[in-house]
């Protein structure tokens, strides 16, 4: 097993993911010349010098660690030659701190590829590759390892085949929609707010909230999502995956320490949603409370997955059965496994509500989040 995990900055979480099999940490400044897959505001405040004394006591530990450099977009910035002899000045000063880079635009993996041959590069997530030949296209780039978009994670096949040439990450503990259509929005959102010139005060990445409204509408896309249990690593060490990556850069340490431990023991008893990133039930309720927004995503904050009520074996319906060519509404098997282990306090909702998107202005400067 090989665990690779989002870091929030705390020295202290370097102390108590020690003892657990974690061969990395990720993560990078909180604002970046290129922006990454975490939105500023939601990230503790990281500079250079930071960067170099936390990646020094991973390096302590032996722990390697890697820059998220996974912008889904650079705004066309790429045709300004002093635009990206800013961005390569900023690969040659971190090539002296870090072991790899995450990166999700091939521009910048040919760039770190041909300028520090030594340098692990992971393709991101965020590059959304979701079938093996977009994983082969990568692996003749050069690269060491396809982190595998979220979609594919019950589609053991894909995986298997992508595993033959190329070492393949998966993420165990996102709450991604499956099918989400929101993705490659948020992607950009999260992108554009985490440059260093962008100067817009946004405070909540508004995708989320369509997000939460699908999730609310149906409380059983919260088993369709692609998560991935601690009990569960087993399936995908069968077919050769062994590196597991632990998301929640933007988590407490407490947190954190207590997914690391529970996929490192492969076991965790009570609620899923504990060690998942599920912000549509953190999140969302709150701030429409704080903008004064629809009260109808407080279920979101009621719901529990027993993660001890579910069948030992249950993935291996997605052994046998392909999700891309099914409509969820004929095939039923998550709303079976919804009925085992999922639990609302209070009724489920009935009705189906919109996103409400007249507040989406609200979510920019403080000032506006008052009715």
């Amino acid at each position: 097993m090989r665990l690779v995990v989002g870091t929030n900055f705390e020295d202290s979480l370097i102390e108590n993911i020690g003892k657990f099999p974690v061969k990395y940490l990720f993560g990078s400044e909180t604002k970046t010349v290129t922006g990454h897959g975490r939105a500023s505001f939601v990230l503790p405040n990281v500079d250079r010098e930071r960067l170099k004394v936390h990646a020094s006591i991973a390096h302590e530990k032996g722990i390697r660690f890697l820059y998220t450099m996974n912008t889904a977009t650079l705004g066309g910035e790429e045709y300004s030659g002093k635009f990206m002899s800013k961005v390569m000045k900023e690969v040659d000063s971190l090539s002296e701190i870090v072991d790899g880079f995450i990166v999700a635009l091939p521009i910048l993996i040919s760039y770190i590829r041909r300028e520090f041959p030594d340098k692990e590069i992971s393709v991101s997530s965020y590059s959304r590759v979701y079938n093996v030949r977009e994983a082969e296209e990568y692996y003749m780039m050069g690269v060491d390892t396809v982190i595998a978009h979220e979609d594919v994670n019950r589609n053991f096949r894909t995986l298997k085949e992508m595993r033959k040439f190329i070492d393949v990450e998966v993420i165990t503990n996102n709450s991604c929609l499956w099918g989400c259509p929101y993705r490659r929005t948020h992607d950009v959102i999260s992108s554009i707010t985490s440059r260093e010139d962008q100067d817009r005060k946004v405070w909540f990445e508004y995708p989320i909230l369509m997000c939460a409204t699908d999730v609310r509408n149906d409380l059983n896309n919260l088993i369709r999502m692609r998560w991935i249990r601690p009990e569960d690593l087993h399936f995908y060490e069968e077919i050769g995956i062994d590196r597991f990556k632990i998301a929640g850069r933007n988590k407490s340490t407490e947190w954190i320490t207590r997914a690391v431990k529970a996929y490192s023991e492969r076991k965790y008893e009570g609620n899923l949603l504990d060690i998942v990133s599920y912000p549509q039930g953190r999140a969302v309720p709150k701030v429409m409370r704080k903008v004064g927004g629809p009260s109808y995503y407080d279920v979101l904050e009621k719901v529990k997955v027993d993660n001890s009520e579910f069948p030992e074996r249950w993935l291996n319906f997605f052994k046998y059965n392909e999700c891309e060519s099914k409509r969820c509404e004929d095939c039923k098997y998550c709303d079976i496994i919804a009925e085992r282990v999922l639990k609302v306090e209070g009724d489920k909702p009935k009705d189906k509500v919109k996103a409400p998107l007249e507040l989406i202005p609200r979510f920019e400067n403080e000032e506006n989040t008052s009715n």
